[in-house]
């Protein structure tokens, strides 16, 4: 076996960092860091020719819009089938499988549960931002958990730290 070139070698380095790296849910990011492109959906293989029913293939993405386009997906009278998944813990996407009565398109109902998300998302927003500039919340004093702590173990009879300690006990 012929030594390494110093090419070789770093393109192995480069690639066994990408492949150690994790993002920030903690999950082994080595399929997109792989340097390929992927659109950001993509229709799989195996759907209908009028798209009645489709698995899009969503990128860096989790359980945290699956399942709530899923059930943005369900409301549509529409649809008669929409179930995700997550194909594997260290790939960063989703599968969405749509299926829709009447050969209507999964595409479209899709693209709707989209814009339906993007305006209850843009609603909480609003009534947050109202909430928090009329004061509507409840406000809740600090507290100096430490200082509760330890006054609790004093009041129990043990030390704490800092405690001057009785020498003739």
């Amino acid at each position: 076996m012929a030594p390494k070139t110093e090419e070789e070698r770093k393109n192995e380095e480069a690639a066994s960092r990408r492949h150690a790296r994790l993002d920030n849910a903690g999950i082994l990011h080595m399929s997109a860091n792989s340097g390929e492109v992927h659109e950001k959906v993509s229709i799989l293989p195996g759907y209908e020719p009028n798209y009645s029913s489709c698995t899009f293939c969503l990128w860096e993405e989790d359980h945290t819009l699956g399942n709530a386009l899923r059930w943005m997906l369900m409301k549509n009278p529409d649809v008669e089938y929409c179930g995700y998944s997550a194909p594997h813990p260290s790939e960063p996407k989703i599968h969405i499988r749509v299926q829709m009565y009447d050969g209507l398109s999964a595409v479209e109902a899709l693209k709707k549960a989209l814009a339906g998300l993007r305006d209850l998302f843009t609603t909480i927003d609003t009534k947050y931002a109202q909430s928090l500039k009329g004061g509507k919340y409840v406000r809740e004093d600090d507290v100096d958990v430490h200082q509760v702590v330890a006054d609790t173990l004093r009041s129990r009879g043990f030390g704490v730290e800092g405690d001057e300690m009785d020498e003739s006990a």
